[in-house]
């Protein structure tokens, strides 16, 4: 998996998170293409950046127990060949075709 692709998992999980329709465990990991494990794993990460997270077996979803905000923000440039030797030191390495 790419990057960008877990860019979008983690999006797609802090929404199904605060809208409260994650479903259980096996549903939530269903939605967002992963195994239980690895859902467990973005869960811990999303944890590990003070995401209050909570599960409710009566209402089987998932769900913040506090306000919380998660972004995630890329820019993405075109660079100059002249900043690129900037950047790598004088080296302009231009990919064969």
């Amino acid at each position: 998996m790419n990057f960008l692709e877990q860019i979008e998992r983690l999006n797609k999980a802090n929404k199904l998170i605060e809208s409260e329709k994650t479903g259980n465990p096996s549903e939530f990991a269903e939605k967002i293409n992963c195994s239980r494990s690895q859902l467990y794993i973005i869960i811990d990460y999303l944890k590990s950046h003070n995401a209050p997270i909570k599960y409710c077996k009566k209402r089987e979803s998932f769900y913040y127990t506090n306000c919380y905000k998660f972004y995630i923000h890329i820019h993405l440039e075109i660079l100059e060949e002249e900043e690129i030797r900037e950047i790598s030191a004088g080296f302009f390495l231009r990919p064969n075709y």
